[in-house]
């Protein structure tokens, strides 16, 4: 007994060569103008978390600085560093400027900057700092006295 013969119906051919590379031509296309919005997304992830640890070490700051008496409360600048020793440690320079405004009243300015690799401070200072994880926070702080107001 001969086999039949294999028939096909109209339009039931299949892809032909032609079809499939413009297919993957654009596909290519689309994926070269996704691939930048990827980059872009992991590197402000990045940043972000870097952001998150200067805001957690000016909370921390913030909380020394209530702690500690009026007068205590001096500039200064300080290094610290936070992570896990196993994934690495991201250092921070923490420089805080204090002014006696009057006998009762100091200006407080906290700056947290994600230390570079290099001493100048690089991309993390200067006003795109914020992108880089530099966090500035102004407030004031008052002795504790009865105020002329007061009884």
């Amino acid at each position: 007994m001969e086999p039949k013969p294999i028939t096909t119906l109209k339009g039931q051919a299949g892809f032909t060569l032609i079809e499939t590379t413009i297919a993957l031509v654009l596909m290519m296309i689309v994926s070269a103008g996704i691939a930048p919005l990827f980059i872009y997304a992991m590197r402000y992830n990045s940043t972000a978390a870097i952001r998150a640890g200067a805001l957690a070490i000016a909370q921390i700051k913030l909380e020394q600085l209530r702690a500690e008496p009026f007068n205590s409360c001096v500039s200064s600048v300080e290094t610290l560093s936070v992570g896990d020793p196993t994934s690495g440690f991201q250092t921070y320079t923490v420089q805080l400027t204090v002014v006696n405004t009057t006998t009762t009243l100091k200006d407080i300015t906290l700056i947290v900057t994600p230390d570079a690799r290099s001493t100048t401070g690089g991309q993390y200072a200067g006003k795109s700092g914020w992108m880089y994880g530099q966090v500035t926070i102004y407030t004031k702080r008052t002795s504790i006295t009865a105020g002329p107001n007061l009884g």
